[in-house]
């Protein structure tokens, strides 16, 4: 995509940071228009999170950084509105045998109900909050999704890894607007299903097993905003996806030679334009976070873009992380910037914002 020029020469605009923050006069309707007219995705890592990035000790990335490109100006409407009109319809296959039903690991069907019913109108950053604190102390599961012989729809709200605490939250906040708890569940795997799957094809290959194409994935179906280029201090990079080809002894379904062929063909020439904060940099971002906003830590380790996701919410006058973390389960990390600069090889994190789409369709 072209990126819009600026508004004089020698310039680059940029909206002023109060847009993004809690209470700003401009709706997060418009907002979102806007930014899913503008952006162009970017982020990435394989589920697993911290984990599949424990396999090696890749060498520092070097690619370099520059500044983002100019936003179009929230005030060109004909343009605005060309952009939302171009967005595409989408694609959904619509359900397999093999993906429905889905696969309901223990009691989640009653949990998953329970969230519905106790979220049921509050905001989508409120709802995906008080969902995160619910389930504080619930255990991590690394790889939970290879455990099957063959690809199923699994569906979990007894365990998490780092996605799948993000998706499935992301999932449940979208399958509220239901007559019964049955209804609710149903929504449930769909919204899981779309988010998961590139097309909603419910195989390996087609998995979203790096961040940044499940983020671009939901941001084109209307899930997520990626609002890092607009955030103060924002850099970009451009990056190569490789990590699971060479490291294809770290999960189990690469052992099958159809698997291996895909994903190899998949990370072929797979590299993404990433939009950062750099560590340095987050303490100025933090006035233009909201509650339920989506964090990445971005990494340098070759191969990969980020290594670990959560949830953001705003306590006091910091900014709090809930996170899914190996042998710790769903934990708060208060202090988002100090928590961020602790971690090995992190150089810097992206942000989602979250976006209401009971349908699953982009525009919803």
């Amino acid at each position: 995509m072209t990126p819009p020029p600026s508004l004089r020469s020698g310039s680059r605009w940029r909206p002023p940071a109060g847009w993004f923050a809690a209470g700003s006069p401009l709706s997060p309707w418009l907002l979102g228009l806007w930014l899913l007219g503008s952006l162009a995705a970017c982020g990435a890592a394989p589920r697993g999170g911290s984990s599949a990035a424990s396999a090696g000790s890749p060498a520092a990335d070097r690619s370099a950084t520059d500044r983002p490109a100019a936003p179009r100006p929230v005030t060109d409407r004909s343009g605005l509105a060309a952009a939302v009109a171009s967005r595409p319809a989408g694609t959904d296959p619509g359900r397999s045998a093999a993906s429905w039903p889905p696969q309901l690991v223990g009691n989640t069907a009653s949990i998953a109900s329970r969230a519905v019913d106790d979220t049921v109108g509050r905001p989508i950053g409120q709802a995906l909050v008080g969902l995160a604190k619910r389930y504080l102390g619930v255990p991590y599961n690394s790889f939970s999704l290879d455990k099957s012989p063959k690809e199923v729809l699994r569906l979990d709200l007894t365990s998490f890894d780092c996605q799948l605490f993000v998706e499935q939250l992301l999932a449940l906040v979208n399958s509220r607007t239901v007559n019964t708890q049955t209804e609710a569940v149903n929504r449930f795997g769909e919204h899981v299903r779309r988010l998961r799957y590139e097309e909603g094809r419910v195989d390996y290959c087609h998995r979203q097993h790096y961040f940044s194409r499940w983020a671009e994935a939901a941001e084109r179906q209307g899930y997520v905003v990626n609002i890092t280029p607009y955030l103060p201090g924002a850099v970009n990079r451009t990056i190569r996806l490789d990590w699971m080809s060479r490291h294809p002894g770290s999960y189990a379904p690469m052992r099958q030679p159809a698997n291996r062929a895909c994903i190899t063909a998949l990370e072929q020439g797979l590299s993404v334009r990433q939009s950062y904060i750099p560590v340095g940099q987050i303490a100025g971002a933090l006035p233009s976070l909201r509650d339920g906003d989506i964090f990445a830590l971005v990494t340098r380790q070759k191969g990969l873009d980020v290594t670990h996701m959560g949830l953001l919410t705003l306590e006091g006058q910091g900014v709090t992380a809930i996170h899914a973390a190996p042998g710790q389960g769903v934990i708060r990390s208060p202090d988002l910037a100090r928590y961020a600069a602790r971690v090995p090889d992190v150089i810097g994190l992206t942000v989602l914002r979250p976006m209401p789409n009971p349908d699953g369709r982009p525009g919803a």
